[in-house]
């Protein structure tokens, strides 16, 4: 098996610049498309499972199940194909980081950060859920987070249809903290196993940790099966208890008693986001992610880079086995289906060391009875040092411990609550008013606008933190400016979709594909309309269909067989196309100058502007020579562009002289060939013989030679002519002699 190295080509299209990320299954590269110029993601299967015909499987089953999904939460599939021993699936490269690098980094997430990652999960996973599909391996590592904030799901590698959700395996395939007890179970899996999976990770985004633990991944597995996932608000302070009630309802043991699947999830989450007044949140992107250190790779990079640390399948183990796990519990694992050790172990996994997103919760401020106690306690011990001394030494001690107490306590209140004060209510004040408000009650302010559906435009819809929450004075608080409700924008000079996303997103705004239009200014791929229409003031949040533009409707080509060649170029240029060229050539039915086709041809539907071939004929027309002697023919057919290719001799014609054309082929009227301009004559077999009595023997001589005959006569030219045989009228063959008598 040939290992990937940097700067090899897949089939001959996708060059290896840098590893991303290797999985136990598989391995993701940065490549760069050289047909296309980008670059993408490319996915290749571990060389271990290539031969495994159910790895393979999975891996088709993968490509397939993301290229009929799209949507903004999804990565976008581009390919999939196979070089040699290698299966790779290419797509979208994000150019962001992972969920689980953005925990690593910050640590547990306020209710309203973990809101706007879950939305955006639980989004694109109803799209899968509506076509059918099941995920099953929903985790932080399977989230991306994309330079732009949006949030994508990925890796669809364990994807299948709930039409065929059967488990007819004896193995469970997933990642072991995020498994469903049906996975566990080897039982039917639908939509609501990744409700479950979804579930645990929004406990995991609010606490830092997972809820389960185990000495081995079977008893990691099986303590979900034993145990319900406590509350978020049991591992850590802050938590609300309608997100207790969230993350029980989605992880309940029983399918049944879950949400039947991600849009009703979506659905709850919104609810509970409404109910408690969650500001909105844009999601950071993780700083020390794999893609951005694989980005930071020139492009061109045609080095060899050293294998990444591997992280490997987890092997199967024998029902009952205490083989401990490998490190990575992150991982997609194999585990065999087995029944549930009774004696299964929880071990519970240390906090996160990373700073927080922000507050969970408003500080414990000190209570001032604890300072109290200190200080009495040291008024005692200075009571007992000066109990045996003078009066006046007593009295001094007394001041000092008098004064040591009120230090201490009004230090006490300082560092307790003292410095704390409440965020002032300025919900629907105007700008001017809450800024001084909060600057009254001690706070710094700094001021952004949002889109909002009920708050009239320069008023305070919210502020970070919530009034009636607890701050310490001096700190900032943000003050969020109505603009309203948002306006559908106009369609970007560029009308390219990633500039129109960008727009809608600056809005609150969502972007949906519609049906693609013709249009002969918009190029393909381009964006042609917005529903709703551009300006028109809409909800925040609501999702705007924009219509693509699939390049000029298609036109008939015209028919111009018998027009002129310009009558029929202005015919085609009517029709919206090109005459890209003229033709000429023979054609046997139509004169010179004469359309007689074009390519494409009459009928056959073509794109608007296509270049067109228009033939038009070059036919010579043979003009009537009959009657006409050899050398007025001759001339006439000159005159055309024609010449007499042969002459024969019909003996069956009659005519007044013998070079008299009787026949020509082609006849007249019909077409010649440029190629060969000539046409065949026939001269009479017969000559009519013409009358020269009465005239000069001279002038007879010359009459009846032009008419092709020889005559006999005396030499007397001047004599006239009183008999002539044959006689006048008669018929003689060409060439005959006539004998002519005359007298003086």
């Amino acid at each position: 098996m040939v290992q990937l190295k940097v700067g090899d080509v897949l089939d001959n299209r996708y060059r290896i610049d840098h590893p991303i990320a290797r999985g136990g299954m598989s391995t993701v590269y940065r490549c760069v498309d050289l047909r296309l110029g980008r670059a993408v993601a490319t996915k290749v299967m571990d060389p271990r499972y290539v031969d495994d015909p159910v790895f393979r499987q999975r891996f088709r089953r993968e490509a397939r199940a993301m290229a009929q999904l799209s949507h903004p939460n999804l990565v976008n599939v581009y390919d999939f194909g196979s070089d040699g021993d290698h299966l790779f699936l290419v797509m979208e490269l994000i150019r962001g980081g992972t969920l689980r690098e953005l925990l690593a980094e910050r640590g547990p997430m306020p209710p309203h950060a973990a809101t706007a990652v879950v939305r955006a999960i639980l989004t694109g996973l109803s799209v899968a859920h509506a076509a059918g599909m099941v995920h099953r391996d929903i985790k932080p590592d399977n989230v991306l987070i994309n330079d732009d904030h949006q949030v994508k799901l990925a890796d669809f590698g364990l994807v299948r249809s709930t039409t065929r959700s059967n488990n007819t395996t004896d193995q469970i395939v997933g990642t072991v903290s995020y498994l469903s007890p049906e996975q566990v179970e080897g039982s039917d899996i639908g939509p609501a196993s990744d409700v479950y999976s979804t579930g645990i990770m929004l406990f995991e985004l609010l606490t830092g940790a997972t809820p389960f633990h185990g000495p081995t991944d079977l008893a990691h597995a099986f303590a979900r099966l034993q145990q319900d996932v406590p509350a978020p608000s049991s591992r850590i302070e802050g938590v609300p208890q309608l997100f207790d009630e969230l993350v029980g309802t989605a992880t309940s043991r029983e399918a049944s008693n879950r949400f039947n699947d991600a849009a009703e999830f979506l659905a709850a989450l919104d609810d509970v986001a409404a109910e408690l007044s969650l500001p909105a949140f844009k999601v950071p992107v993780p700083r020390n992610a794999a893609a951005h250190r694989a980005a930071a790779v020139p492009t061109d990079t045609t080095g060899i880079v050293g294998p990444l640390e591997p992280t490997g399948v987890i092997d199967t183990v024998e029902p009952g086995s205490t083989a401990r796990r490998p490190e990575g519990p992150h991982e997609t694992s194999v585990l065999p289906v087995v029944a549930p050790q009774p004696d299964t172990a929880v071990v519970p996994t240390p906090e996160p060391q990373h700073p927080p997103l922000g507050p969970v919760a408003p500080p414990n401020l000190p209570a001032q009875r604890g300072s109290t106690a200190v200080v009495a306690e040291d008024e005692e011990e200075g009571e007992k040092a000066v109990s045996n001394r003078s009066p006046v030494k007593l009295i001094v001690w007394l001041v000092v411990v008098a004064v040591l107490t009120a230090t201490i306590a009004v230090g006490g209140w300082w560092f307790g609550s003292g410095r704390y004060g409440e965020i002032p209510q300025v919900l629907g004040m105007e700008q001017v008013a809450a800024v001084a408000t909060l600057e009254e009650a001690g706070f710094e302010t700094e001021t952004r606008q949002v889109y909002h559906d009920d708050i009239a435009p320069e008023q305070i819809a919210a502020t970070q933190p919530a009034p009636g929450e607890s701050l310490i004075r001096g700190d900032v608080v943000s003050v969020l400016v109505s603009k309203g409700k948002p306006t559908v924008p106009g369609i970007p000079q560029d009308r390219s979709v990633e500039s129109l996303r960008s727009l809608l997103l600056e809005r609150t705004l969502e972007l949906e594909i519609g049906e693609a239009l013709y249009s002969d200014d918009v190029a393909e791929g381009g964006v042609v309309k917005l529903s709703p229409a551009p300006g028109e003031a809409v909800s925040t949040g609501s999702t705007i269909t924009a219509n693509l533009s699939q390049g000029p409707a298609p036109v008939s080509i015209p028919k111009v067989v018998g027009l002129s060649a310009e009558e029929a170029r202005d015919a085609l240029e009517q029709a919206g196309l090109s005459v890209a060229e003229i033709s000429e050539h023979f054609d046997e039915e139509e004169s010179a100058g004469t359309a007689t086709g074009s390519q494409p041809p009459a009928g056959e539907s073509v794109t608007r502007g296509t270049p067109v071939t228009l033939y038009v004929s070059n036919s010579i027309v043979v003009p009537d020579i009959l009657g006409l002697s050899r050398s007025e023919a001759e001339k006439k057919l000159q005159e055309a562009g024609l010449s007499i290719s042969a002459a024969e001799t019909d003996a069956d014609e009659t005519a007044d002289g013998a070079d008299e054309i009787v026949a020509v082929t082609p006849a007249k009227g019909e077409f010649v060939d440029p190629a060969n301009p000539s046409v065949s004559i026939t001269l009479p077999g017969k000559v009519k013989v013409p009358s020269v009595r009465g005239k000069k023997v001279g002038e007879a001589r010359e009459i009846l030679e032009e008419a092709g005959f020889g005559v006999s006569t005396g030499d007397d030219e001047d004599e006239r002519v009183y008999s002539q045989d044959p006689g006048a009228k008669k018929t003689a063959e060409a060439g005959a002699t006539v004998t002519l008598k005359a007298i003086g």
